[in-house]
C-alpha cells in the first residue's frame, strides 16, 4: 500500500495556556507548559462557548444544536482539499472509504458515509475504523490487508476528532491537554511517484486495561494519568522497536520518528529512551496538543515536503483499550 497525498486542518480557535488561567482551575500557563510542554491548542469551539461551558450556561447537546460545532465531515473536506491540492487524485478512483474519530456526529450512520456523501462520493464502500488514539494505524492495517488481499484498489482513509467538545472545564487535569484536527491520506494498491510505500503495520492491544482512559456515553473524557503515562511511553518504545526489529532495522536505520501527540514531557522521554536525536523527532503537540488519532498523521501530513527518497519513518501511537501499534513508511 501506498499513501500518495496528505491533508490537514486545524480550526481557526486558538486555545493559548493564558486562556485556561480565565477559567479559574488552578492551571497557570507557566505550570501547563511545564508539567505537559503544551503552549497552544485548536478546538472547533470559540474561547467564549468554552468558557459558557465551564460555567453551565450551556451545554454540549446545545451548541450541536446551534450549528455551533462543525461536523465531522466539514472538518474532512478542508483536509481533503489539501491533499488534492498537493496530489491530483481523482474521486471516481476511490472505491473504500474509511472514517474515524473518538467524537462523532451521530451514533449511526459511519462517519465514512456521511463523509463520502458530503463529497460526493457515491461509489465507494463506507465504513469506519475506530480504536480512540490508535485509529490512524489501525486504519492503514486494515487497508493495507484490503489491498493485499485485492479487494480495494484506491482509497481514502479519513480521521476528525473534536475532544474540546467532551473535556471537563472544571478539570485542569484533562481540559489542558487537547485541541481538534482532522486528517485525509490518499492510498493506492499500485506505486506513485512521491508517495510513502507502508512497509509495514502492527497492532496491538490489551483489554483488560480498557477501564484507564474512558469516554462515556453522555460524560466527560476520563483516564487515570499515572497508569497511562507508564503505558504510554513503554508501549511508544515497543511498537517502534517491534515494528523496525521484524523488518531487520535499529533505531538507527530510521530518519524519522513520529510518536502520539498525547504531551512533550511524555513524547520526550520515550525518543530519550529509544536513542533518538532531537532532529530527528518530529511532532506538534506544542502548538496543536493532544488531537487524539489525529497528533501523529497531522505531523506526518505537516512534514511531507521534508522527506526524501529511501528515507524510513516510524509512526508509534497508543490509545484507549488499552491499544498501542506503529507503521514503518518509506519515501519512494
Amino acid at each position: 500500500m501506498f499513501i500518495y497525498s496528505m491533508g490537514h486542518y486545524f480550526p481557526e480557535n486558538v486555545l493559548d495556556n493564558k486562556f485556561f488561567d480565565k477559567l479559574d482551575i488552578g492551571s497557570a500557563a507557566d505550570w501547563i507548559e511545564e508539567r505537559v510542554g503544551i503552549v497552544e491548542r485548536r478546538s472547533v469551539l470559540t474561547p467564549q462557548q468554552i468558557s459558557e461551558l465551564r460555567y453551565g450556561r450551556i451545554n454540549r447537546a446545545q451548541l450541536k444544536d446551534q450549528g455551533a460545532i462543525e461536523s465531522i465531515a466539514s472538518m474532512s473536506e478542508k483536509s481533503w482539499k489539501m491533499a488534492m491540492n498537493r496530489t491530483h487524485i481523482v474521486s471516481e478512483d476511490i472505491d473504500t472509504v474509511i472514517g474515524g474519530t473518538s467524537v462523532p456526529d451521530d451514533d449511526i450512520p459511519a462517519s465514512g458515509c456521511a463523509i463520502s456523501a458530503h463529497l460526493g462520493m457515491e461509489r465507494v464502500r463506507g465504513f469506519d475504523v475506530n480504536s480512540a488514539c490508535s485509529t490512524f494505524v489501525v486504519q492503514c492495517h486494515v487497508m493495507r490487508g484490503l489491498m493485499l488481499a485485492g479487494l480495494t484498489n484506491e482509497g481514502a482513509i479519513f480521521c476528525a476528532e473534536r475532544y474540546t467538545t467532551r473535556v471537563d472545564y472544571s478539570d485542569r487535569r484533562n481540559s489542558i491537554l487537547f485541541g481538534d484536527s482532522s486528517i485525509t491520506a490518499a492510498v493506492s494498491s499500485k506505486h506513485r511517484p512521491d508517495s510513502l510505500k507502508v512497509v509495514d503495520s502492527l497492532v496491538e492491544s490489551a483489554p483488560s486495561g480498557w477501564e484507564h482512559i474512558h469516554l462515556p456515553d453522555g460524560k466527560f473524557f476520563h483516564q487515570n494519568g499515572a497508569a497511562v503515562q507508564k503505558f504510554a511511553i513503554t508501549k511508544t518504545i515497543a511498537a517502534a522497536q517491534d515494528i523496525l526489529a521484524r523488518n531487520k532495522l535499529t533505531p538507527a536505520d530510521a530518519q524519522w520518528f513520529i510518536g502520539h501527540q498525547a504531551n512533550y514531557r511524555m513524547l520526550t522521554s520515550a525518543m530519550e529512551k529509544m536513542g533518538v536525536p532531537p532532529e530527528k523527532h518530529l511532532y506538534n503537540v506544542v502548538d496543536r496538543g493532544n488531537q487524539g488519532a489525529c497528533g501523529a498523521p497531522s505531523v506526518l501530513s505537516q512534514n511531507w515536503d521534508r522527506y526524501k527518497p529511501g528515507d524510513y519513518i516510524v509512526i508509534a501511537v497508543v490509545g484507549a483499550g488499552l491499544t498501542w501499534g506503529s507503521l514503518l513508511l518509506q519515501k519512494q
